[in-house]
């Protein structure tokens, strides 16, 4: 979890020298970067304990956001989840979810729930693997052409 390195990777909460990096990542995704800076500065206000970041040597190779339900916090959602390319296939998102969901299960969350693209047969993979089931599909959950997986773990 915290604090932990394995393979010269260290996954700890995201720190504000971390913004310019995490912001290039998210927005080297699908998102545009004035949308990702707004997401990443939201999350480190709204998470902060819940905002993990992956760093090997002196660079952020990934990073997750998890938030916890205010009207139940016994519930979760991870919000993002990502790997620059170029380290994918190496443990790292593995890593970054157990991380995820360690520090979720020590602020008394017992079910967290994510989305993922039915297309995104890795990630669907990892998150089974860690023991995710996938609760439902939702057609055109994020618009046309955006249907997902809704995925729950349980404690």
């Amino acid at each position: 979890m915290m604090g932990t390195t394995a393979h010269e990777l260290l996954i700890r909460q995201y720190r504000d020298e971390d913004f310019t990096e995490v912001t290039a990542l998210e927005s080297a995704g699908v998102h545009e970067y004035y949308r990702s800076a707004v997401f990443v500065r939201q999350m480190a206000a709204l998470s902060p304990a819940t905002f993990l970041v992956a760093v090997s040597g002196t660079t952020v190779v990934g990073f997750t956001v998890g938030t916890i339900v205010q009207d139940d916090p016994a519930q979760a959602w991870i919000l993002r989840m990502m790997v620059r390319d170029g380290f994918r296939h190496q443990g790292i998102g593995t890593a970054l979810l157990r991380a995820a969901t360690g520090v979720l299960h020590e602020h008394s969350v017992k079910t967290i729930y994510l989305t993922v693209a039915p297309k995104n047969e890795p990630a669907v993979r990892l998150y089974r693997r860690e023991g995710f089931e996938q609760e439902s599909l939702q057609p055109a959950y994020f618009g046309g052409g955006e249907d997902r997986f809704i995925m729950k773990w349980s404690s």
